[in-house]
């Protein structure tokens, strides 16, 4: 009975939230111009963009760098061991994570990107990184620990400054904004990290043994990717405000762009909610 005035109180606060966009649908193929870059030997795991430089990760090892008018390949960056999963784009570096390892390529004058360094720190796949313009770069692994990283404006040189510990089950989603960062683990777990202290500020439970495949960060709002549902969390107590509920399979990325919230699963659609 509790289970279902919860699931009440969530379809009524998903009302809303009324645009459904699913991506397989015939409609949704006529409402957008559609192109492809075509390249990847196999799946495309992680995609960046900046400007009008895309940078593409998969499954295939190998990290491509495109025009996006053009739709041409510019580069591709081998030295991968394992299936690229994550990437971060800042002025004229690449930086790339997959096995162990963060690898950093540089945009050199004639256009041309050269690897410029490779440093290992954690002791599993990295799972996810966010890099700002002053090349402060965070990685997450499936290691269980965050690291911070000091990244020269050549590329070169990169050193691993802070580990940042307390996840019990692997990392395998990130985000940052200004000094602060949030990550989610294959047990639920949704840490508030400082930057600037390395201190963890705070510990929630999403959702007690589903991992937190994707993370979005909004103002005082934390949205968790949980299994089927989106999780939205108060960023300062930790709770659960509700939860956003529709796909038919696990969801596996979301974008929040007030008043947007956009998910996208396995079930083959991507939902788009309106706080408006």
């Amino acid at each position: 009975q509790a289970s279902t005035r919860t699931r009440a109180r969530t379809q009524a606060t998903d009302t809303c939230m009324h645009t459904y966009m699913h991506a397989h649908t015939h409609q949704a193929t006529e409402s957008f111009n559609i192109k492809s870059c075509e390249g990847h030997g196999d799946g495309v795991t992680c995609l960046q963009v900046r400007s009008n430089t895309m940078a593409s990760g998969g499954r295939d090892r190998m990290v491509r760098v495109w025009d996006v008018q053009r739709r041409t390949c510019v580069a591709t960056l081998q030295g991968h061991s394992s299936n690229v999963r994550c990437l971060a784009l800042a002025r004229s570096l690449v930086v790339s994570g997959g096995e162990a390892t963060v690898r950093v390529w540089g945009e050199a004058y004639d256009g041309r990107y050269v690897q410029t360094g490779v440093r290992e720190g954690h002791n599993h796949f990295v799972s996810g990184m966010a890099l700002d313009e002053e090349l402060r770069l965070v990685t997450a692994s499936w290691d269980r620990t965050l690291r911070i990283w000091n990244v020269p404006e050549d590329g070169s040189g990169v050193q691993s400054v802070a580990t940042l510990a307390g996840h019990t089950a692997s990392v395998l989603s990130l985000q940052w904004r200004q000094d602060h960062a949030i990550s989610g683990s294959l047990s639920g777990e949704v840490f508030l990290w400082n930057l600037m202290t390395e201190q963890l500020t705070l510990r929630a439970q999403a959702a007690e043994g589903m991992a937190v495949n994707a993370l979005a960060w909004e103002r005082n709002v934390v949205l968790a990717a949980c299994d089927m549902d989106v999780l939205v969390l108060d960023a300062i107590s930790g709770k659960r405000v509700v939860a956003l509920q529709g796909h038919t399979d696990v969801v596996t990325c979301l974008v929040v762009s007030m008043p947007w919230v956009i998910s996208g699963s396995r079930d083959a659609s991507i939902k788009v909610r309106s706080t408006a």
